[in-house]
């Protein structure tokens, strides 16, 4: 009865239509991707006459429109003291407040102005407010002034890497500031709203009931922070390496309040409805069960919602819940997939640039993917009950096939966004009917019985169980990570079309004996996914060319060269001055294995032991490895060494140290020159005793890449008389006056120029020394921070590179496409 009821037949009218507005607005950023949706739904999904299908397209035209035209437009300027990087008196009204691991909170201001008590300047927008240890917990509603540095937003842009541009740009939000503790001027006006006080009286309250009796103090803490995560998604006490440890548990949405979590409270509603349907039996002639156990758990997710700040990705849990609720209510068929379709209409109409949030895709796929295997595992149930199998082992079957059809359904999607896969799955099948049965409702009930007078030792009590189980759940991931069992498998990162082709088969799979093979819009839709597959794959294998790819990683340097035969070379790595952001994991590797299969590197080179080079590596020597790993015989500080040997060791990386006149060959004669330094140690910088390498192919210099060597190692170099000349420059430090020196330019003689450095960066480079020599020269020079990444590609060693960027490749509005 139940399959009957909850599972499709296919699609009704109403829901083709849903189905053609949501791609008319994921055109705006995929245009190909939504245009190729449009075509494969009216190939396998058409109405029988040419009217309704007509208008389907028009709904996906008019859905397009409008989110071309809703799109905030970026403001057409930057003032004058954001421009010069100068600290700006700023002011603005909080609309909002997250909670991040790291103890940081994330305010959204609006109503922005700059220098109020002066001469004020109104900011269009919004802008984020990263808080690094705030001494006071801000509230929305209040009024925020600060004395801080205010930055336009702008992301690094990689192809095929997600970039934070065009989320923001979509909520509104244009600026950027970031502040650690009470060390700069400000001040929060107005006392924060009473919801907001009586949710931080039961944080408090929740700390107290968990602040565990022989629990040392570290592993308290901890419990303590998971207990905020899970109970009010405040995440701030959460240490990134716990947290870290819980991803790749594959247990991150565990701890992402989300649908999962409002289910859970749901279920504690029904459950609460058998207790009365057992104490009053004949409260079921009124209401019948399922009735009863909406009407009992509604209070109970608002409770949570509340509890939750009402976070976005909890709204449209709720928006989901409650339009299943009213399908069961109302005694409707096809519940699943017809109140998924009624929640995802609900939501994109509201807000339609929630089809780009991440956080509702996942939910909507993985839901979709647990609607479709419901049959297959009622069937199975079926033939079990016939020969007699318990209702446990059946519960945690049906868990597993639940777990396997949501992971098979996100698989694409998590592949090109996460980059990873975590091979342990099954840990769901242990914590998720811990989580549902024990540490939630214990925790959510402590949590509200603790607030009744006299009963504050029973929410003691039931905290008490939620925190010793958490504290189980962190002991046991601690001695995974102690073990190394808690580590990625890197995963290739498919490009659009291998994401629809997937999802295509997947689809045929499940269809298989209901699809009409016969039909010529079928095999049309069938070839049409076969040939976008596959001819850029035959491209790609019969491609014998040279490629130099300058990443775009912010104030670093990050150079990928890919040689004929398929070897890859990395030239430095980037990296971030902030210990909290993995610059190797989210720009580097998923760079490497973009529309590319996770190989081992085959050489990686470093130029210097300073982070803005090495940071972005220890990530991907870690779990992707290398042949060798090559370096001026110069180790980073202390800990960072560690790290770094650590990931070389884990890989069996071969150290090597190369010096002037070493040349390292490759397939396809191709060759990297070490033209210096000849004594790495006798400089006092350690700039200039930076790898300087030549690219050669067949005897002709392609590139010059200097790292960030200054005046006296330039000096030194020159003092050689080696041959430097290259088509390509990598610009020395970034663009540094220290390494201005004429001479050098003119005696490698580039057609093209690339310096790598970040937006607005505090070094005010490339310097204007350096601009004027590149322009007196008349060489065109290409700046990752305004082009993003550039590659450069040589089909022969005589012919003359294909240039593109990534911010070269942008649609309607400025919108980015080069993902």
């Amino acid at each position: 009865m139940v399959a009957q009821t909850l599972t499709p037949k296919g699609l009704l009218p109403w829901q083709k239509f849903v189905l053609a507005y949501v791609l008319g607005i994921w055109t705006l950023k995929y245009p190909l991707a939504g245009l190729a949706g449009l075509l494969l739904v009216l190939l396998f999904l058409p109405f029988r006459d040419v009217w309704r299908n007509m208008i389907l397209a028009g709904v996906f035209m008019a859905a397009f429109l409008l989110a071309w035209f809703r799109l905030p437009d970026p403001p057409g300027y930057i003032p004058d003291p954001i421009q010069a990087q100068e600290r700006v008196w700023l002011q603005g009204e909080v609309e909002s407040v997250s909670y991040q691991p790291g103890d940081r909170q994330r305010l959204i201001l609006k109503n922005l102005l700059i220098e109020p008590d002066r001469e004020p300047v109104k900011l269009p927008g919004r802008l984020v407010f990263t808080w690094k240890d705030a001494p006071v917990e801000a509230a929305p509603g209040q009024k925020f002034q600060a004395h801080v540095n205010v930055r336009p937003v702008q992301g690094m842009a990689n192809f095929g890497v997600w970039n934070s541009e065009f989320f923001w740009r979509t909520q509104g939000v244009f600026w950027r500031s970031f502040a650690e503790g009470e060390h700069f001027w400000h001040r929060v006006d107005r006392e924060p709203g009473r919801s907001h006080v009586m949710r931080s009286r039961l944080k408090e309250r929740t700390l107290q009931g968990l602040h565990l009796e022989g629990v040392d103090e570290e592993q308290r803490a901890r419990i303590q922070a998971m207990g905020l995560a899970l109970f009010f998604g405040d995440r701030s006490m959460l240490e990134p390496e716990v947290l870290e440890w819980v991803r790749l548990a594959s247990l991150a949405h565990t701890l992402a309040l989300s649908g999962l979590h409002l289910g859970i409270m749901a279920g504690m509603g029904f459950l609460l409805a058998a207790g009365i349907g057992y104490l009053y039996p004949r409260v079921y002639l009124r209401l019948p069960f399922m009735k009863l156990g909406i009407l009992v758990a509604a209070p109970i997710c608002i409770v949570y919602l509340w509890m939750g700040q009402f976070q976005p990705t909890l709204i449209r849990a709720g928006i989901m819940l409650a339009c299943w609720g009213w399908y069961l209510f109302a005694n409707q068929r096809r519940v699943l997939l017809d109140g998924l379709f009624m929640a995802a209409a609900a939501i994109t109409l509201y807000n339609p640039w929630s089809v780009f949030d991440l956080r509702l895709q996942l939910s909507v796929m993985a839901v979709a993917g647990i609607a479709l295997i419901i049959p297959l595992v009622e069937r199975l149930f079926k033939n079990m009950e016939e020969k007699g199998v318990s209702r446990v082992f059946k519960y945690f079957l049906g868990l597993a096939g639940v777990t396997l059809a949501a992971n098979v359904a996100l698989l694409p999607i998590q592949a090109w966004t996460f980059n990873y896969f975590s091979p342990h799955l099954y840990l769901n099948l242990i914590w998720l009917p811990v989580l549902g049965f024990l540490v939630l409702p214990a925790g959510f009930a402590g949590v509200i019985v603790s607030t009744v007078p006299g009963l504050t030792f029973a929410g003691d009590i039931l905290l008490g169980l939620a925190g010793h189980l958490l504290g189980y759940f962190i002991s046991a991931l601690e001695f995974m990570h102690s073990k190394d069992l808690l580590h990625p498998i890197i995963t290739y990162r498919p490009a659009w079309v291998e994401i629809f082709a997937y999802y295509l088969l997947l689809g045929i799979i499940i269809h298989a004996g209901s699809i009409e093979w016969k039909k010529e819009r079928v095999l049309l839709g069938l070839g049409l996914m076969l040939c976008l597959v596959i001819v850029p794959r035959a491209g790609q294998i019969q491609d014998e060319s040279l490629t130099m790819r300058v990443l775009d990683v912010g104030q670093g340097q990050g150079i990928v060269l890919e040689l004929p035969g398929e070897e890859r070379i990395m030239v430095d790595g980037g990296g971030s001055w902030n210990p909290d952001f993995d610059l190797g994991r989210a720009v580097v590797t998923p760079s490497l294995t973009w529309r590319t299969r996770p190989q081992r590197l085959d050489k990686v080179v470093l130029s210097h032991a300073h982070v803005d080079h090495y940071g972005g590596l220890f990530y991907p020597l870690k779990y992707l490895g290398a042949d060798k790993y090559l370096h001026n015989s110069i180790w980073p500080a202390e800990q960072d060494r560690l790290r770094l040997k650590k990931a070389l060791d884990r890989q069996e990386v071969q150290e090597g140290v190369p010096g002037k006149g070493d040349v390292l060959e490759f397939d396809g004669a191709v060759a990297l020159e070490v033209l210096h330094p000849g004594d790495p140690d006798k400089y006092e910088l350690l700039n200039d005793s930076s790898l300087v390498v030549r690219l050669i192919w067949k005897g002709r210099p392609l590139a010059l890449i200097p790292g960030d060597i200054e005046a006296r190692g330039l000096e030194d170099l020159l003092d050689t008389e080696q041959d430097i000349s290259a088509r390509v420059l990598l610009v020395p430090h970034h663009g540094s006056r220290s390494s201005a020196d004429p001479e050098f330019y003119r005696r490698v003689d580039p057609e093209l120029a690339v310096v790598s450095r970040g937006f607005m960066n505090r070094f005010g480079v490339p310097h204007q020394e350096v601009r004027n020599i590149i322009r007196d020269l008349d060489i065109s020079m290409y700046d990752t921070a305004v082009h993003g990444e550039v590659i450069f590609t040589w089909d022969s060693p005589d012919s003359d590179p294909v240039i593109r960027w990534a911010r070269d490749r942008t649609g309607p509005g400025g919108v980015p496409y080069w993902y």
